[in-house]
Protein backbone atom coordinates (compact mmCIF):
# COMPACT_ATOMS: atom_id res chain seq x y z
CA UNK A 1 0.00 0.00 0.00
CA UNK A 2 1.29 3.19 -0.81
CA UNK A 3 1.80 6.10 1.65
CA UNK A 4 -1.13 8.24 0.43
CA UNK A 5 -3.22 4.91 0.53
CA UNK A 6 -2.28 4.34 3.86
CA UNK A 7 -2.61 7.84 4.73
CA UNK A 8 -6.40 8.07 3.42
CA UNK A 9 -7.31 4.66 4.88
CA UNK A 10 -6.28 5.52 8.31
CA UNK A 11 -8.17 8.93 8.05
CA UNK A 12 -11.25 6.98 6.88
CA UNK A 13 -10.60 4.69 9.82
CA UNK A 14 -10.90 7.94 12.16
CA UNK A 15 -13.31 9.67 10.48
CA UNK A 16 -15.79 6.66 11.07
CA UNK A 17 -14.67 5.81 14.49
CA UNK A 18 -15.44 9.74 15.88
CA UNK A 19 -18.63 10.09 14.06
CA UNK A 20 -20.26 6.64 15.56
CA UNK A 21 -18.54 7.18 18.78
CA UNK A 22 -20.49 10.98 18.84
CA UNK A 23 -23.69 9.30 17.60
CA UNK A 24 -23.53 6.67 20.72
CA UNK A 25 -23.17 9.22 23.23
CA UNK A 26 -25.13 12.35 21.73
CA UNK A 27 -27.43 10.50 19.42
CA UNK A 28 -30.40 13.05 19.87
CA UNK A 29 -27.55 16.50 19.51
CA UNK A 30 -25.83 14.21 16.48
CA UNK A 31 -29.75 13.72 14.36
CA UNK A 32 -30.82 17.61 14.78
CA UNK A 33 -30.07 20.64 13.28
CA UNK A 34 -30.90 22.29 16.70
CA UNK A 35 -27.02 22.08 17.88
CA UNK A 36 -24.76 23.50 15.47
CA UNK A 37 -21.40 22.59 17.45
CA UNK A 38 -22.38 18.76 16.53
CA UNK A 39 -21.77 16.88 13.46
CA UNK A 40 -24.42 15.02 11.63
CA UNK A 41 -23.49 11.76 12.50
CA UNK A 42 -25.85 9.40 10.56
CA UNK A 43 -25.39 6.17 12.87
CA UNK A 44 -27.56 8.26 15.35
CA UNK A 45 -30.19 6.77 13.27
CA UNK A 46 -29.32 3.54 15.19
CA UNK A 47 -30.02 5.26 18.57
CA UNK A 48 -33.58 6.67 18.16
CA UNK A 49 -34.65 5.04 21.66
CA UNK A 50 -31.69 6.32 23.48
CA UNK A 51 -31.24 9.86 25.20
CA UNK A 52 -27.61 11.79 25.48
CA UNK A 53 -25.19 10.94 28.17
CA UNK A 54 -25.13 14.23 29.91
CA UNK A 55 -23.63 13.32 33.15
CA UNK A 56 -20.29 15.02 34.25
CA UNK A 57 -18.67 11.18 34.83
CA UNK A 58 -19.68 11.17 31.25
CA UNK A 59 -18.98 14.69 29.80
CA UNK A 60 -15.44 14.22 31.22
CA UNK A 61 -15.01 11.14 29.58
CA UNK A 62 -16.21 12.87 26.36
CA UNK A 63 -13.71 15.11 26.42
CA UNK A 64 -10.63 13.04 27.35
CA UNK A 65 -11.95 10.64 24.21
CA UNK A 66 -11.92 14.00 21.80
CA UNK A 67 -8.47 14.77 22.59
CA UNK A 68 -7.56 11.35 21.65
CA UNK A 69 -9.23 12.12 18.68
CA UNK A 70 -7.29 15.33 18.23
CA UNK A 71 -4.05 13.72 18.67
CA UNK A 72 -4.54 10.70 16.45
CA UNK A 73 -5.27 13.21 14.19
CA UNK A 74 -2.55 15.92 14.86
CA UNK A 75 -0.14 13.15 13.74
CA UNK A 76 -1.56 13.09 10.08
CA UNK A 77 -0.22 14.92 7.47
CA UNK A 78 -1.59 14.10 3.33
CA UNK A 79 0.95 14.63 0.63
CA UNK A 80 1.62 18.72 -0.73
CA UNK A 81 -0.26 17.87 -3.51
CA UNK A 82 -3.29 16.10 -1.59
CA UNK A 83 -5.87 19.09 -1.12
CA UNK A 84 -9.09 16.96 -0.72
CA UNK A 85 -7.23 15.13 2.26
CA UNK A 86 -6.04 18.40 3.48
CA UNK A 87 -9.69 19.92 3.67
CA UNK A 88 -11.06 16.02 5.09
CA UNK A 89 -8.12 16.42 7.88
CA UNK A 90 -9.09 20.09 8.61
CA UNK A 91 -12.76 19.52 8.62
CA UNK A 92 -12.33 16.79 11.25
CA UNK A 93 -10.08 18.46 13.20
CA UNK A 94 -12.28 22.35 13.22
CA UNK A 95 -15.48 19.94 13.91
CA UNK A 96 -13.94 18.21 17.57
CA UNK A 97 -13.01 21.52 18.13
CA UNK A 98 -16.02 22.89 18.01
CA UNK A 99 -17.55 19.97 20.65
CA UNK A 100 -14.53 20.69 23.10
CA UNK A 101 -15.58 24.40 22.60
CA UNK A 102 -18.74 23.90 23.94
CA UNK A 103 -18.40 20.74 26.20
CA UNK A 104 -15.29 22.13 27.82
CA UNK A 105 -15.11 25.72 27.36
CA UNK A 106 -18.53 27.15 27.37
CA UNK A 107 -19.85 23.63 29.47
CA UNK A 108 -22.97 24.37 28.29
CA UNK A 109 -24.07 21.03 30.09
CA UNK A 110 -23.63 23.34 33.52
CA UNK A 111 -25.39 26.10 32.89
CA UNK A 112 -27.95 25.84 30.32
CA UNK A 113 -31.33 24.05 31.14
CA UNK A 114 -32.33 24.29 27.49
CA UNK A 115 -30.02 22.39 26.92
CA UNK A 116 -31.73 19.55 28.91
CA UNK A 117 -35.65 20.14 27.37
CA UNK A 118 -34.18 20.18 23.65
CA UNK A 119 -32.37 16.81 23.95
CA UNK A 120 -35.54 15.40 25.74
CA UNK A 121 -38.19 16.73 23.60
CA UNK A 122 -36.34 16.63 20.18
CA UNK A 123 -35.80 13.22 21.25
CA UNK A 124 -38.88 12.10 21.54
CA UNK A 125 -40.55 13.89 18.60
CA UNK A 126 -37.72 11.68 16.61
CA UNK A 127 -38.67 8.68 18.17
CA UNK A 128 -42.14 9.50 16.79
CA UNK A 129 -41.64 11.05 13.58
CA UNK A 130 -38.35 9.41 12.29
CA UNK A 131 -39.00 6.33 9.56
CA UNK A 132 -39.82 3.42 10.92
CA UNK A 133 -40.63 -0.43 10.04
CA UNK A 134 -43.73 -0.12 11.57
CA UNK A 135 -45.60 0.95 14.66
CA UNK A 136 -44.02 -1.37 17.00
CA UNK A 137 -40.85 0.33 15.93
CA UNK A 138 -42.21 3.71 16.99
CA UNK A 139 -43.67 2.48 19.95
CA UNK A 140 -40.27 0.86 21.28
CA UNK A 141 -37.93 3.66 20.60
CA UNK A 142 -40.72 6.66 21.90
CA UNK A 143 -41.39 4.24 25.04
CA UNK A 144 -37.87 3.86 25.66
CA UNK A 145 -36.91 7.62 25.47
CA UNK A 146 -40.00 8.72 27.71
CA UNK A 147 -38.88 6.33 30.30
CA UNK A 148 -35.07 8.03 29.71
CA UNK A 149 -36.48 11.20 30.07
CA UNK A 150 -37.16 11.92 33.94
CA UNK A 151 -33.21 10.46 34.12
CA UNK A 152 -32.31 13.05 32.20
CA UNK A 153 -33.93 15.99 33.95
CA UNK A 154 -33.28 15.03 37.10
CA UNK A 155 -29.25 15.31 36.27
CA UNK A 156 -29.96 18.42 34.80
CA UNK A 157 -30.76 19.44 38.53
CA UNK A 158 -27.26 17.65 39.64
CA UNK A 159 -25.57 19.38 36.83
CA UNK A 160 -26.77 22.59 37.03
CA UNK A 161 -24.88 25.39 38.91
CA UNK A 162 -25.06 28.92 37.41
CA UNK A 163 -28.05 29.64 34.69
CA UNK A 164 -28.56 33.31 33.42
CA UNK A 165 -31.36 35.28 33.45
CA UNK A 166 -31.68 34.94 29.66
CA UNK A 167 -31.45 31.02 29.71
CA UNK A 168 -33.59 31.16 32.93
CA UNK A 169 -36.51 32.63 31.46
CA UNK A 170 -36.51 31.03 28.08
CA UNK A 171 -36.36 27.29 30.31
CA UNK A 172 -39.73 28.42 32.25
CA UNK A 173 -41.24 29.21 28.69
CA UNK A 174 -39.79 26.15 26.99
CA UNK A 175 -41.40 23.41 30.19
CA UNK A 176 -44.80 25.50 29.38
CA UNK A 177 -44.43 24.80 25.56
CA UNK A 178 -43.30 20.90 26.22
CA UNK A 179 -46.24 20.38 27.86
CA UNK A 180 -48.38 21.68 25.66
CA UNK A 181 -46.52 19.37 23.27
CA UNK A 182 -47.17 16.40 25.22
CA UNK A 183 -51.00 17.02 25.20
CA UNK A 184 -50.72 17.78 21.96
CA UNK A 185 -49.31 14.01 20.73
CA UNK A 186 -51.49 12.69 23.74
CA UNK A 187 -54.46 13.54 21.42
CA UNK A 188 -53.22 11.81 18.09
CA UNK A 189 -51.02 8.82 19.34
CA UNK A 190 -52.95 5.96 17.23
CA UNK A 191 -55.22 3.69 19.49
CA UNK A 192 -53.02 0.65 19.26
CA UNK A 193 -50.15 2.71 21.11
CA UNK A 194 -52.40 4.91 23.55
CA UNK A 195 -52.33 2.40 26.36
CA UNK A 196 -48.50 1.85 26.43
CA UNK A 197 -47.63 5.48 25.87
CA UNK A 198 -49.95 7.30 28.27
CA UNK A 199 -48.22 6.24 31.60
CA UNK A 200 -45.08 7.49 29.92
CA UNK A 201 -46.02 10.43 29.30
CA UNK A 202 -48.28 11.28 32.57
CA UNK A 203 -44.18 10.28 34.19
CA UNK A 204 -42.56 12.91 31.64
CA UNK A 205 -45.22 15.53 32.26
CA UNK A 206 -44.60 14.98 36.15
CA UNK A 207 -40.53 15.23 35.33
CA UNK A 208 -41.48 18.40 33.80
CA UNK A 209 -43.11 19.67 36.90
CA UNK A 210 -40.35 18.42 39.05
CA UNK A 211 -37.94 20.46 36.94
CA UNK A 212 -39.57 23.60 36.27
CA UNK A 213 -40.24 23.93 40.51
CA UNK A 214 -36.10 23.37 40.77
CA UNK A 215 -35.51 26.34 37.94
CA UNK A 216 -37.88 28.35 40.00
CA UNK A 217 -35.25 27.95 43.22
CA UNK A 218 -32.79 29.23 41.05
CA UNK A 219 -31.26 32.38 41.90
CA UNK A 220 -30.59 33.14 38.17
CA UNK A 221 -27.37 35.45 37.32
CA UNK A 222 -26.45 38.33 34.97
CA UNK A 223 -26.04 36.96 31.50
CA UNK A 224 -22.55 39.11 31.25
CA UNK A 225 -20.99 36.84 34.40
CA UNK A 226 -21.45 33.62 32.03
CA UNK A 227 -20.66 35.20 28.67
CA UNK A 228 -18.34 32.27 26.84
CA UNK A 229 -14.99 33.70 26.31
CA UNK A 230 -14.27 31.76 23.13
CA UNK A 231 -14.94 34.08 20.03
CA UNK A 232 -11.24 33.76 18.75
CA UNK A 233 -10.95 30.08 19.88
CA UNK A 234 -14.45 29.66 17.65
CA UNK A 235 -13.67 31.36 14.90
CA UNK A 236 -9.92 29.65 14.47
CA UNK A 237 -10.50 26.69 15.76
CA UNK A 238 -14.17 25.75 15.27
CA UNK A 239 -15.24 27.53 12.24
CA UNK A 240 -11.25 27.86 10.03
CA UNK A 241 -11.57 31.18 9.61
CA UNK A 242 -8.06 33.06 9.44
CA UNK A 243 -9.82 36.30 8.85
CA UNK A 244 -8.75 38.86 12.02
CA UNK A 245 -11.19 40.41 14.55
CA UNK A 246 -10.59 43.91 13.29
CA UNK A 247 -11.16 43.13 9.64
CA UNK A 248 -14.65 40.84 10.83
CA UNK A 249 -15.41 44.13 12.72
CA UNK A 250 -14.49 46.07 9.50
CA UNK A 251 -17.22 43.93 7.68
CA UNK A 252 -20.19 44.52 9.89
CA UNK A 253 -19.28 48.48 10.02
CA UNK A 254 -19.22 48.90 6.30
CA UNK A 255 -22.33 46.77 5.81
CA UNK A 256 -23.80 48.93 8.26
CA UNK A 257 -23.29 52.33 6.56
CA UNK A 258 -24.10 50.54 3.41
CA UNK A 259 -27.69 49.23 4.34
CA UNK A 260 -28.40 52.95 5.97
CA UNK A 261 -27.71 54.27 2.93
CA UNK A 262 -29.39 52.07 0.96
CA UNK A 263 -32.43 52.51 3.50
CA UNK A 264 -32.03 56.52 3.35
CA UNK A 265 -32.05 56.59 -0.63
CA UNK A 266 -34.84 54.50 -0.98
CA UNK A 267 -37.05 56.41 1.76
CA UNK A 268 -36.71 59.49 -0.74
CA UNK A 269 -37.17 57.47 -3.74
CA UNK A 270 -40.60 55.97 -1.59
CA UNK A 271 -41.85 58.61 0.23
CA UNK A 272 -39.19 61.46 1.76
CA UNK A 273 -41.55 63.06 4.10
CA UNK A 274 -41.90 59.58 5.92
CA UNK A 275 -39.20 57.67 7.98
CA UNK A 276 -37.61 54.31 6.45
CA UNK A 277 -38.54 52.57 9.52
CA UNK A 278 -41.86 53.73 9.39
CA UNK A 279 -42.39 53.09 5.68
CA UNK A 280 -41.12 49.66 6.39
CA UNK A 281 -43.78 48.71 9.10
CA UNK A 282 -46.60 50.55 6.83
CA UNK A 283 -45.99 48.15 4.68
CA UNK A 284 -48.46 44.90 3.95
CA UNK A 285 -47.56 43.77 0.24
CA UNK A 286 -51.15 43.76 -1.67
CA UNK A 287 -50.15 39.91 -3.15
CA UNK A 288 -50.10 38.14 0.67
CA UNK A 289 -53.05 40.53 1.66
CA UNK A 290 -55.81 37.77 2.65
CA UNK A 291 -53.58 34.69 2.34
CA UNK A 292 -53.51 31.95 4.31
CA UNK A 293 -49.56 32.69 5.84
CA UNK A 294 -48.64 28.45 5.26
CA UNK A 295 -50.22 28.95 1.83
CA UNK A 296 -47.87 32.35 1.03
CA UNK A 297 -44.89 30.43 2.03
CA UNK A 298 -45.64 27.20 0.19
CA UNK A 299 -46.34 29.35 -3.37
CA UNK A 300 -43.51 31.02 -2.91
CA UNK A 301 -40.73 28.37 -2.08
CA UNK A 302 -41.98 26.53 -5.54
CA UNK A 303 -41.52 30.18 -7.35
CA UNK A 304 -38.43 30.81 -6.00
CA UNK A 305 -37.31 26.80 -7.16
CA UNK A 306 -38.70 27.98 -10.38
CA UNK A 307 -37.10 31.22 -10.98
CA UNK A 308 -33.51 30.11 -10.14
CA UNK A 309 -33.47 27.05 -12.13
CA UNK A 310 -32.90 29.79 -14.95
CA UNK A 311 -30.82 31.99 -12.30
CA UNK A 312 -27.58 30.19 -11.41
CA UNK A 313 -28.54 27.31 -9.75
CA UNK A 314 -29.53 24.56 -12.98
CA UNK A 315 -28.25 20.92 -12.11
CA UNK A 316 -28.41 21.50 -8.22
CA UNK A 317 -32.64 21.48 -7.44
CA UNK A 318 -33.60 19.51 -4.39
CA UNK A 319 -35.92 16.21 -4.90
CA UNK A 320 -38.63 17.19 -3.09
CA UNK A 321 -39.89 21.22 -1.50
CA UNK A 322 -39.97 21.31 2.52
CA UNK A 323 -43.53 20.91 4.53
CA UNK A 324 -44.25 24.34 5.04
CA UNK A 325 -45.71 23.53 8.87
CA UNK A 326 -46.72 25.59 12.28
CA UNK A 327 -43.41 25.56 14.69
CA UNK A 328 -43.88 22.36 17.03
CA UNK A 329 -45.37 23.64 20.35
CA UNK A 330 -42.20 22.52 22.10
CA UNK A 331 -39.59 24.51 19.82
CA UNK A 332 -41.82 27.85 19.80
CA UNK A 333 -39.92 29.48 22.31
CA UNK A 334 -36.42 28.68 21.18
CA UNK A 335 -37.01 28.95 17.30
CA UNK A 336 -37.15 32.19 15.19
CA UNK A 337 -40.89 32.75 13.81
CA UNK A 338 -39.40 31.20 10.33
CA UNK A 339 -37.20 28.33 10.35
CA UNK A 340 -35.39 25.66 8.70
CA UNK A 341 -35.64 21.73 10.29
CA UNK A 342 -33.35 19.57 7.69
CA UNK A 343 -33.92 16.06 7.53
CA UNK A 344 -31.67 14.18 9.24
CA UNK A 345 -30.89 11.26 6.55
CA UNK A 346 -31.36 10.93 3.02
CA UNK A 347 -34.15 8.10 3.37
CA UNK A 348 -37.14 9.10 1.13
CA UNK A 349 -39.86 8.51 3.32
CA UNK A 350 -38.19 11.43 6.22
CA UNK A 351 -38.96 14.66 5.52
CA UNK A 352 -37.27 18.13 5.98
CA UNK A 353 -39.64 20.93 7.22
CA UNK A 354 -39.78 24.43 6.91
CA UNK A 355 -41.66 25.75 10.59
CA UNK A 356 -43.59 28.95 10.97
CA UNK A 357 -44.63 30.27 14.36
CA UNK A 358 -48.32 31.97 13.54
CA UNK A 359 -49.01 31.19 17.22
CA UNK A 360 -47.73 33.46 20.11
CA UNK A 361 -47.68 33.60 23.84
CA UNK A 362 -51.11 34.98 24.59
CA UNK A 363 -50.08 37.37 27.33
CA UNK A 364 -48.57 39.28 24.58
CA UNK A 365 -52.01 40.27 23.35
CA UNK A 366 -53.33 41.03 20.37
CA UNK A 367 -51.87 43.80 18.68
CA UNK A 368 -48.30 41.32 19.23
CA UNK A 369 -49.78 38.47 17.10
CA UNK A 370 -50.86 40.86 14.13
CA UNK A 371 -47.34 42.58 14.18
CA UNK A 372 -46.13 38.88 13.63
CA UNK A 373 -48.29 38.50 11.28
CA UNK A 374 -47.35 41.45 9.40
CA UNK A 375 -43.67 40.79 10.06
CA UNK A 376 -44.16 37.59 8.47
CA UNK A 377 -46.03 38.85 5.42
CA UNK A 378 -43.58 41.45 5.03
CA UNK A 379 -40.54 39.60 4.22
CA UNK A 380 -42.04 36.32 3.38
CA UNK A 381 -39.84 36.53 0.26
CA UNK A 382 -36.83 36.83 1.79
CA UNK A 383 -37.19 34.41 4.55
CA UNK A 384 -38.81 31.40 1.97
CA UNK A 385 -35.32 32.44 0.06
CA UNK A 386 -32.95 32.05 2.83
CA UNK A 387 -35.07 28.51 4.67
CA UNK A 388 -35.72 27.14 1.49
CA UNK A 389 -34.59 27.51 -1.76
CA UNK A 390 -31.92 28.66 -2.78
CA UNK A 391 -31.12 28.75 0.70
CA UNK A 392 -30.93 26.33 4.05
CA UNK A 393 -33.33 23.72 2.32
CA UNK A 394 -30.84 23.59 -1.24
CA UNK A 395 -27.50 23.49 0.95
CA UNK A 396 -28.24 20.85 3.20
CA UNK A 397 -30.30 18.59 0.24
CA UNK A 398 -26.99 18.83 -1.53
CA UNK A 399 -24.67 18.00 1.67
CA UNK A 400 -26.84 14.89 2.18
CA UNK A 401 -25.46 13.73 -1.10
CA UNK A 402 -21.86 14.34 -1.24
CA UNK A 403 -20.22 10.77 -1.31
CA UNK A 404 -17.43 11.99 0.70
CA UNK A 405 -18.53 10.71 4.54
CA UNK A 406 -16.91 13.70 6.16
CA UNK A 407 -18.03 16.57 4.24
CA UNK A 408 -21.60 14.80 4.28
CA UNK A 409 -21.96 14.58 8.18
CA UNK A 410 -20.37 18.24 8.71
CA UNK A 411 -21.90 21.34 8.71
CA UNK A 412 -20.48 24.90 9.72
CA UNK A 413 -22.70 27.71 10.75
CA UNK A 414 -19.98 30.10 9.00
CA UNK A 415 -20.86 28.47 6.07
CA UNK A 416 -24.50 27.33 6.61
CA UNK A 417 -25.54 31.43 7.83
CA UNK A 418 -23.31 32.98 4.97
CA UNK A 419 -24.67 30.98 1.97
CA UNK A 420 -28.52 31.59 3.56
CA UNK A 421 -27.84 34.99 3.63
CA UNK A 422 -25.92 35.54 0.37
CA UNK A 423 -28.92 33.82 -1.53
CA UNK A 424 -31.71 36.22 -0.32
CA UNK A 425 -29.19 38.96 -1.60
CA UNK A 426 -29.57 37.13 -5.34
CA UNK A 427 -33.46 37.75 -4.87
CA UNK A 428 -32.80 41.73 -5.90
CA UNK A 429 -29.85 41.19 -7.82
CA UNK A 430 -30.94 38.80 -10.57
CA UNK A 431 -33.97 40.48 -10.68
CA UNK A 432 -36.38 38.48 -8.71
CA UNK A 433 -37.08 41.70 -6.42
CA UNK A 434 -37.73 45.03 -8.36
CA UNK A 435 -40.53 46.94 -5.65
CA UNK A 436 -38.42 49.56 -3.92
CA UNK A 437 -40.48 48.65 -0.82
CA UNK A 438 -39.26 44.99 -1.54
CA UNK A 439 -35.69 46.42 -1.99
CA UNK A 440 -36.07 48.39 1.41
CA UNK A 441 -37.10 45.24 3.52
CA UNK A 442 -33.67 43.46 2.07
CA UNK A 443 -32.12 47.01 3.53
CA UNK A 444 -33.31 46.39 6.69
CA UNK A 445 -32.58 42.74 7.05
CA UNK A 446 -28.87 43.96 6.07
CA UNK A 447 -28.85 46.24 8.42
CA UNK A 448 -30.25 44.00 11.29
CA UNK A 449 -27.29 41.41 10.03
CA UNK A 450 -24.75 43.99 9.96
CA UNK A 451 -25.49 44.73 13.92
CA UNK A 452 -25.43 41.25 14.51
CA UNK A 453 -21.98 41.16 13.66
CA UNK A 454 -20.64 45.22 14.80
CA UNK A 455 -22.06 43.58 17.99
CA UNK A 456 -20.54 39.78 18.12
CA UNK A 457 -17.41 41.57 17.56
CA UNK A 458 -17.40 45.13 19.01
CA UNK A 459 -18.57 43.69 22.74
CA UNK A 460 -16.51 40.42 22.58
CA UNK A 461 -13.16 42.64 21.94
CA UNK A 462 -14.01 45.60 23.98
CA UNK A 463 -14.78 47.74 20.82
CA UNK A 464 -18.41 48.37 21.56
CA UNK A 465 -19.81 49.37 24.62
CA UNK A 466 -23.03 47.75 25.89
CA UNK A 467 -25.24 51.07 25.39
CA UNK A 468 -23.19 51.28 21.88
CA UNK A 469 -24.62 47.82 21.07
CA UNK A 470 -28.38 48.57 22.19
CA UNK A 471 -28.52 51.95 20.19
CA UNK A 472 -27.34 50.04 17.22
CA UNK A 473 -29.91 47.41 17.54
CA UNK A 474 -32.48 50.02 18.49
CA UNK A 475 -31.70 51.91 14.92
CA UNK A 476 -33.00 48.59 13.38
CA UNK A 477 -36.25 49.31 15.05
CA UNK A 478 -36.07 47.24 18.58
CA UNK A 479 -37.74 48.85 21.45
CA UNK A 480 -34.83 49.09 24.19
CA UNK A 481 -36.14 46.29 26.68
CA UNK A 482 -35.51 43.94 23.10
CA UNK A 483 -32.39 45.20 22.09
CA UNK A 484 -31.74 44.96 25.73
CA UNK A 485 -32.80 40.85 25.41
CA UNK A 486 -31.01 40.57 22.13
CA UNK A 487 -27.56 41.66 23.13
CA UNK A 488 -27.88 39.12 26.07
CA UNK A 489 -28.74 36.24 24.01
CA UNK A 490 -25.86 37.10 21.39
CA UNK A 491 -23.06 37.29 25.02
CA UNK A 492 -24.32 33.75 25.46
CA UNK A 493 -23.11 32.69 22.17
CA UNK A 494 -20.10 34.34 20.87
CA UNK A 495 -19.59 33.96 17.06
CA UNK A 496 -22.57 32.73 15.49
CA UNK A 497 -23.92 36.15 15.01
CA UNK A 498 -21.21 37.50 12.80
CA UNK A 499 -21.58 34.40 10.53
CA UNK A 500 -24.67 35.75 8.43
CA UNK A 501 -22.15 38.91 7.34
CA UNK A 502 -18.57 37.33 7.50
CA UNK A 503 -19.80 34.54 5.57
CA UNK A 504 -21.86 36.15 2.70
CA UNK A 505 -18.55 38.70 2.74
CA UNK A 506 -16.42 35.38 1.95
CA UNK A 507 -18.62 34.00 -0.26
CA UNK A 508 -19.05 37.25 -2.38
CA UNK A 509 -15.16 37.18 -2.51
CA UNK A 510 -15.00 33.93 -4.24
CA UNK A 511 -17.68 34.61 -6.79
CA UNK A 512 -15.86 38.40 -7.76
CA UNK A 513 -13.38 36.07 -8.71
CA UNK A 514 -14.32 32.22 -9.90
CA UNK A 515 -17.76 33.10 -11.09
CA UNK A 516 -16.86 35.43 -13.30
CA UNK A 517 -14.39 32.81 -14.63
CA UNK A 518 -16.42 29.95 -14.83
CA UNK A 519 -20.17 31.23 -14.33
CA UNK A 520 -22.76 31.31 -11.85
CA UNK A 521 -24.46 28.02 -12.65
CA UNK A 522 -21.08 26.18 -12.50
CA UNK A 523 -20.24 28.51 -9.48
CA UNK A 524 -22.93 27.40 -6.92
CA UNK A 525 -22.77 23.99 -8.01
CA UNK A 526 -18.89 23.61 -6.90
CA UNK A 527 -19.91 25.51 -3.88
CA UNK A 528 -22.86 23.42 -2.60
CA UNK A 529 -21.35 20.10 -3.88
CA UNK A 530 -17.97 20.05 -2.39
CA UNK A 531 -19.12 20.11 1.44
CA UNK A 532 -19.37 23.37 3.87
CA UNK A 533 -15.46 24.01 3.47
CA UNK A 534 -14.07 26.45 5.09
CA UNK A 535 -13.58 29.37 2.87
CA UNK A 536 -9.69 29.69 2.12
CA UNK A 537 -9.91 25.96 1.37
CA UNK A 538 -13.07 26.09 -0.50
CA UNK A 539 -10.78 28.91 -2.36
CA UNK A 540 -7.51 26.54 -2.98
CA UNK A 541 -10.32 24.15 -4.39
CA UNK A 542 -11.54 26.53 -6.77
CA UNK A 543 -8.07 26.88 -8.15
CA UNK A 544 -7.42 23.60 -8.10
CA UNK A 545 -10.65 23.62 -10.66
CA UNK A 546 -9.66 26.22 -13.11
CA UNK A 547 -5.97 25.05 -13.21
CA UNK A 548 -7.17 21.22 -14.31
CA UNK A 549 -9.47 23.23 -16.61
CA UNK A 550 -6.14 25.07 -18.09
CA UNK A 551 -4.43 22.20 -18.17
CA UNK A 552 -6.81 20.01 -20.36
CA UNK A 553 -7.14 23.27 -22.86
CA UNK A 554 -3.72 23.15 -23.17
CA UNK A 555 -3.46 19.67 -23.92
Amino acid sequence: MSEQKAYQHILSELASDYFHYLASVFPVMCASDEFHFMPRAMSAAGYYDQLDSLGPDEIKSCISTLKLFQTRLASLEPDEDDLEGRIDLEMLRNSIAGVLIELETKASWSNNPLLYLKVAFIGLDHALGKPASGTDEIAHRALARLDALPRLLKQAAVNLKKVSVTHGQACLLMIKDCREYLYQIKEIIPETLRSSMLPGMDRANHALEGFQRFVQTLTFVPDHQLAAPSLEDTLRNHFGCATELSDILEIGRSEWEEAMTRLRTLQDRINPRKNWLRIYEDYFPEDSAGLDTFYLYARESERLRVFFRDHGFRAVEPGVSPEVAQTPAYLRSIRASASFSAAFSADFREKSFFYITTRIEESLGREAQNLLRERLHREYRFLTAHETFPGHHLLDDNRRKIPNPVRAQIESPLFYEGWAYYVESLLTGCGYVYDPLDELVDARRRLWRAARCWIDVGTSTGELSAQNAVDLLMKTGYSREEAGRHLDRFRLNPGYQLCYSLGRHEIMKLRKVYGTRMGQDRFHREMLTAGQLPFHLMEKRFQGLLQNNNDKVKR
